[in-house]
């Protein structure tokens, strides 16, 4: 990451169905001048990508869709 760059990783905690919860990291890259990210994904503590689905609500990789319950910002 070069100087003219900053990451912020938010931890999601989300519900599936069944009750099993999950962490995901929603990761976004900002260009120092720059209001909205340029880059953003997001992943299991694994790697593994997740697909965001808009209102808080995101599909694994195994098709299951969880409901994000909290979330905050790593430092």
């Amino acid at each position: 990451m070069t100087s003219d760059q900053s990451e912020q990783v938010i931890e999601v905690i989300a519900v599936a169905d069944d009750g099993t919860t999950y962490r995901i990291e929603r990761r976004c890259q900002f260009f120092h001048g720059e209001e909205h990210p340029s880059f953003f994904y997001c992943c299991l503590s694994d790697g593994q990508l997740v697909a965001w689905l808009g209102s808080g609500r995101y599909q694994l990789p195994d098709g299951t869709v969880v409901q994000e319950v909290a979330s905050h910002i790593r430092h």
